[in-house]
């Protein structure tokens, strides 16, 4: 069920999170100065109202014991992801996961030995790479560049690393930490690679209801073909969209192909546990009641995006390209010539994502999913670290 927005939420009144279990807060907080927190991706926006009322209730109901996958949330997110996506999924399909990044390094070990080639765009989030390496894989890293303004995947290189003898590709749409929506051509040109090259694809879209650009949309790469579902496993979680990730973890791998999936389900036995009752009910909730929240938090993230955007472009010595979805930004510092962009903005305050282990040590990530003014004062520590650069 798709419930109206009902109440306007406070984002602005979200609550102070400095002093308590948060780890975004906590890994850098300073006795001898105040530092601001804009790095690991979640947002500092309390978690929707029913979704605390359903794990509230799960609490004083029934024992916590093991619990099976529920019944009601497997038609909810079928039917969520046929409404969004005109994404028809058998429930067979469904596997549940502790997480997405469980579910990346095991589909890093799926269809592959020790020493296979497995593809992963540059920069991207840190996982990708250690999902890889942390295998026994062989990481085969593949160039985004911008082209016009926009990262682009080097789809020529794609062509020849695919073409050399890799096994399979994991895919980030929409892009962390670069904010890209892959458009259907994109997606069509990936799809045709790896399949004309029997590559099979993991597809991690766990910020796939982050759409900021109103005028695009998430295709998720599945959806292309039944050739191209038969070949492709799936990661989506509630986790980004509804500020999940302290409940306990929780995702689906949507895979067709029960020869892949069985696969899938072999290399990540334990290893990766299934979720827990509460972490069900959360998703649960998320998923069937909360969509007005949703909604009103894409355009606070909206705001906040527009904000950094202009304050980047007006700040010599940094830029960014546009975010399309995710509340995340890619910022390069190159021009500042800094030693260590990371541990220069961290001694003006600001603790932000260093860029080296993604791919690029001239970008740092900066997370905006924060309260406004949360917002203006990281765009004033910006002022004061660049001017002392």
């Amino acid at each position: 069920m798709n419930k109206a927005p009902g109440s306007i939420i406070d984002f602005d009144g979200s609550p102070c999170r400095r002093g308590g279990d948060s780890l975004k807060w906590n890994r850098y907080a300073s006795e001898h100065k105040e530092v601001i927190a804009a790095w690991v991706a979640d947002t500092d926006f309390l978690t929707p109202g029913p979704v605390i009322d359903a794990v509230r209730a799960r609490l004083e109901g029934r024992p916590l014991g093991y619990c099976d996958l529920p019944l009601e949330l497997v038609e909810v997110f079928l039917q969520r992801m046929q409404r969004l996506y005109n994404w028809q999924i058998e429930p067979s399909s469904i596997v549940p996961l502790s997480g997405v990044v469980p579910g990346l390094f095991g589909a890093a070990r799926t269809a592959s030995g020790p020493g296979d080639g497995v593809i992963a765009q540059s920069p991207n989030y840190h996982h990708f790479f250690g999902a890889a390496q942390l295998s026994e894989r062989h990481l085969l890293k593949l160039d985004n560049h911008i082209v016009c303004g926009q990262w682009q995947m080097d789809f020529d290189q794609l062509e020849e690393i695919a073409a050399a003898g890799a096994k399979s590709l994991l895919l980030c749409n929409p892009h962390n930490p670069v904010g890209r929506i892959l458009t259907r051509k994109e997606l069509e040109t990936i799809a045709d690679t790896c399949l004309r090259n029997n590559l099979m694809i993991c597809s991690d879209e766990i910020h796939a209801e982050i759409i900021l650009d109103e005028s695009k949309s998430h295709i998720p790469i599945a959806t292309l073909s039944p050739e191209v579902a038969d070949k492709t496993i799936t990661l989506l979680s509630p986790s980004k969209a509804f500020n999940l990730p302290g409940i306990g973890g929780f995702a689906f791998a949507v895979i067709p192909n029960s020869e892949l999936r069985e696969d899938f389900k072999a290399k990540i036995h334990g290893i990766a546990t299934e979720p827990g009752s509460l972490a069900y009910a959360a998703g649960l909730a998320a998923y069937r009641d909360c969509d007005g929240w949703l909604a009103q938090q894409l355009n606070y993230l909206r705001e906040n995006r527009d904000l950094l955007e202009a304050k980047v472009a007006a700040t010599a010595g940094l830029s960014m390209t546009h975010v399309e979805a995710t509340f995340l930004a890619w910022i390069d510092v190159s021009e500042l010539a800094l030693e260590s962009p990371f541990e220069h903005f961290l001694a003006h305050g600001l603790a932000l994502s260093d860029g080296a282990p993604m791919g690029d040590p001239n970008y740092q990530r900066l997370n905006f999913g924060c309260t406004r003014a949360t917002l203006q004062e990281i765009l004033k520590r910006i002022d004061t670290a660049v001017a002392a650069a």
